[in-house]
């Protein structure tokens, strides 16, 4: 509808309500005559006669009292749309749409978004795998948190660095131990997720690079069951999820007696009209996941 029209539709709301020309146009603010011949031009544009002419004041025809309902509502939804679009060139956020694998999701995301306040944007989280988080944020998400490095281009917050768990039974023989090391881990009956997983990558990069190969007890493509086998005495799993059923999670030390870790970031596309509330979003991420891991090796504050 052109801006003819919705000024016309104004015009017809404000005279219908008001019940006189005179008083319609100055519920608009606008002169008598403008009026007028905006509704005489919405009249023929719609074929239709709205209002019957009766001295100095006017009363709705049969198809001005059907056509009334809609045109308020018409006028209701262009304030929504003005509403919104201040809004948004104030960079403030209704939605916030968070892309996530779903480790990321279960035991940072969801915890985290648990603690926000009634007026905070309403959160969306959507599960994909690791190397379909980029494709994801320039897709139309609003955040992507990703355990790999972000490309160049995009901006970024550095959220934590989380330890690779080796998990074990209570009875396992490990269990007493403050952490494994690598070269022991070789040789243990592992349960690994596959491949898609980062923790997964994480492991192998480690275990390259110390020269060590291993052959996996079973292959996993659900860390839930992973746990689940460990805490039946049938292996070690080795994840980066919070531990499950009463598994005792063991950090586990490279060769050069470095933890095993993945480095977790928040992204977001830059120029987005809303930056500004994604980068504070991002600091508070980074500030709660600290908070909850307490992740050593890193400063209290978010650079």
């Amino acid at each position: 509808m052109s801006a003819v029209d919705l000024r016309g539709l104004e015009c017809f709301v404000a005279v219908a309500t008001a019940g006189t020309v005179t008083a319609g146009a100055e519920a608009l603010g606008i002169g008598q005559p403008a009026v007028t011949r905006q509704i005489q031009q919405l009249e023929r544009r719609l074929r239709l006669s709205l209002f019957h002419r009766e001295g100095g004041r006017v009363r709705l025809t049969a198809a001005g009292r059907e056509l009334l309902g809609p045109a308020r509502l018409a006028l209701g939804r262009v304030d929504d749309v003005a509403t919104t679009a201040r809004a948004l060139a104030a960079g403030r956020l209704q939605e916030v749409r968070i892309v996530a694998t779903g480790t990321t999701s279960d035991d940072v995301l969801a915890p985290w978004i648990a603690t926000w306040g009634p007026d905070a944007p309403q959160p969306s989280i959507e599960e994909t795998g690791v190397d379909e988080l980029v494709d994801a944020l320039r897709a139309g998400a609003d955040l992507a948190v990703m355990p790999t490095a972000p490309p160049a281009g995009l901006g970024v917050r550095r959220v934590a660095e989380l330890p690779v768990w080796a998990c074990v039974a209570p009875e396992h023989p490990w269990a007493g131990r403050g952490v494994v090391d690598l070269a022991d881990l070789s040789v243990a009956d592992l349960l690994l997720l596959s491949r898609s997983f980062h923790a997964r990558r994480r492991l192998d990069a480690a275990l390259d690079a110390a020269g060590l190969a291993v052959e996996p007890h079973a292959v996993l493509n659900s860390p839930v069951v992973a746990q689940a086998l460990a805490a039946s005495g049938r292996g070690v799993c080795v994840l980066t999820d919070d531990p499950r059923f009463g598994l005792v999670p063991l950090p586990i030390r490279d060769v050069d007696g470095r933890p095993v870790q993945i480095r977790l970031h928040v992204a977001w596309e830059p120029g987005h009209h809303a930056e500004g509330t994604l980068a504070r979003l991002a600091t508070e991420l980074a500030q709660f996941t600290r908070a909850r891991y307490r992740v050593p090796g890193l400063p209290d504050e978010v650079p």
